[in-house]
């Protein structure tokens, strides 16, 4: 019996799948830490976090780069017909893959006392160096799965079999996060284990989601066998050497590597520096623990919803900026450019401004009444504005080949949030502010610089003009501005805080749409839609959906 061959899927088919199911992960990444956070308390959220924020970043050191290779390569093999080479960068991808993830598991769990130590070894009643090994070991063995996953979903992307990959990822979510609700909640409140047995279980909730994805990716993968190996002969066959295809690898891999790892470092950097500057000016070991996962860890992902989307909106970008910068088209370059970082504006600034209006009910419904996690929702919805900004801004930069610029303005970045981290805090206490917001301040005034140091070198090398990017920003405020308000005044008069947690979030999505409605409606009227998504937009969307409703009848 023949087997049903996988279906190829055409650029916009999968750019709409991907996008719908990386947002749908998203979503399902900020909601379950509803429950879970209830599961294992503050301490567990510490622990949580330490975990976490170290597995990311070894993960990203063996992970991030190399998939996005293989399918950049595949893909050009698959055009020059060379389908044995093909195999065979998949074949070594598996490889050197293969070297790095062990490479990193060992690091992770042999020196799991070290990383301990490094958060808290000069702390008095910190937590317990012992757990964080736990939590650290624990986690660790996922990188002996996800990194194949990820190469596999690099090939089937390169081989144009888009959707297989984004399903992957949303059964990879969801069977997380039903391991890590329902084992954390069998171990604390069942079986009554301590809170790091529990939270070490929810870890392995990422091993168990990674073995389901790279599963159902094989089954897909052998379905589509006959059709992958036609025109395949042997791997000996190949034209390119060993050496060519690993140095193409590699050279691809390093720029977005180094991008990613830059966030981790961020996050890894800000929590070691917030709880050293805290303790500095007298708050306790545990507070100051606290506060920082709250800073590293739980707000952003309250706030992922902004570089998710922004993310979403540029993707389709990408591919003409490298088309324009190849046909040296530098005007249109800058053109691009600009709406890229329109469409990030438009977008991040409102969102931030809902979240900042709702921080005291959002942060509540996810972890509880906190007036710390209020200020630190308030200050990280703006820091995630110039995250997305900075995440689009390289990628663009790689479009363009122009890695150097990754590197430096990515170090920049780096370098000035450390020097200002603890100087940030001790100043905010001096002056009567928060002082556990400190670190937020020095990374926006890292990214900032950064950033700046891009639009400058760009203006200088292919004199990009930036005038309709100021004219986004005065009309997107003046649209935040105008909702921000409305918003104000119906949450004053009208809104009712003491009702549960669903008829609340039942209350804010109704606010926010009409939030949304004025935005869009003094977006129009200013013509900010326009200039940023384009002239036809509406008009497309109107006759998109008469074509629908004549296919209906």
């Amino acid at each position: 019996m023949k087997k049903r061959e996988v279906k190829k899927n055409s650029f916009v088919e999968g750019t709409i799948v991907a996008y719908f199911s990386i947002l749908i992960t998203k979503l399902l990444g900020a909601v379950y830490v509803i429950p879970f956070y209830k599961i294992i308390g503050t301490d567990g959220g510490v622990l949580y976090s330490y975990a976490y924020n170290v597995y990311n970043l070894f993960l990203n050191i063996s992970v991030s780069g190399i998939p996005t290779a293989v399918a950049i390569i595949i893909a050009e093999y698959n055009a020059l017909k060379k389908f044995n080479d093909r195999e065979k960068t998949f074949h070594l991808a598996n490889k050197i893959i293969g070297i790095l993830a062990v490479i990193c598991f060992l690091l992770m769990f042999i020196f799991a006392k070290y990383i301990g130590l490094f958060f808290v070894g000069d702390l008095k009643d910190g937590t317990d160096v012992n757990s964080i090994v736990l939590v650290v070991r624990t986690i660790s063995f996922c990188l002996l799965i996800i990194p194949f996953l990820s190469v596999l979903r690099g090939y089937l992307q390169g081989n144009k079999y888009l959707n297989d990959p984004s399903y992957s990822q949303l059964i990879e979510q969801i069977a997380r996060i039903i391991v890590v609700l329902v084992g954390s909640y069998v171990a604390i409140n069942l079986l009554h284990y301590s809170v790091p047995i529990g939270v070490s279980v929810a870890l392995t909730g990422t091993v168990i989601g990674g073995i389901a994805a790279f599963i159902f990716l094989r089954i897909k993968l052998s379905k589509s066998k006959l059709q992958l190996k036609e025109g395949v002969t042997s791997l000996k066959d190949a034209t390119e050497k060993d050496k060519k295809i690993v140095g193409k690898i590699i050279n691809y891999s390093i720029p977005i590597i180094i991008v990613a790892v830059t966030q981790n470092i961020y996050e890894i950097t800000d929590q070691k520096l917030i709880i050293k500057g805290l303790y500095m000016i007298g708050y306790t070991a545990t507070r100051s623990e606290y506060l920082a996962s709250i800073v590293v860890t739980w707000t952003p992902k309250i706030c992922m919803i902004i570089n998710a989307l922004a993310t979403g909106l540029c993707t389709s970008v990408i591919p003409f900026i490298v088309t324009s910068y190849t046909e040296k088209n530098y005007e249109e370059l800058n053109r691009k450019f600009n709406q890229a970082i329109n469409i990030i504006l438009t977008v991040s600034i409102p969102l931030s401004a809902l979240i900042i209006l709702f921080s005291e009910e959002v942060y509540r419904i996810f972890y509880g009444a906190s007036i710390e996690g209020k200020y630190v929702l308030i200050v990280m919805s703006v820091t995630s504005i110039f995250f997305s900004l900075q995440l689009v801004i390289n990628m663009i930069l790689q479009g363009m080949k122009n890695f150097k610029m990754v590197y430096i303005n990515t170090i920049t970045g780096i370098v000035i949030n450390i020097i200002l981290d603890i100087p940030m805090i001790l100043l905010l206490n001096k002056i009567g502010l928060p002082p556990y917001l400190g670190s937020l301040f020095a990374t926006i005034t890292g990214l900032s610089i950064s950033e700046l140091i891009v639009i400058i070198s760009l203006k200088k090398q292919f004199k990009f003009k930036y005038g309709n990017i100021i004219s986004t920003i005065l009309k997107t405020i003046l649209g935040t501005l105008a909702m921000g308000i409305v918003l104000f005044l119906i949450k004053r008069y009208f809104f009712v805080t003491d009702i549960n947690r669903l008829l609340l979030i039942c209350e804010m999505a109704v606010i926010s749409l009409i939030g949304v409605g004025i935005f869009l409606l003094i977006g129009y009227k200013t013509k900010l839609v326009n200039e940023v998504l384009g002239e036809d937009f509406f008009k497309k969307i109107i006759s998109k959906f008469k074509r629908g409703k004549k296919n209906e009848e």
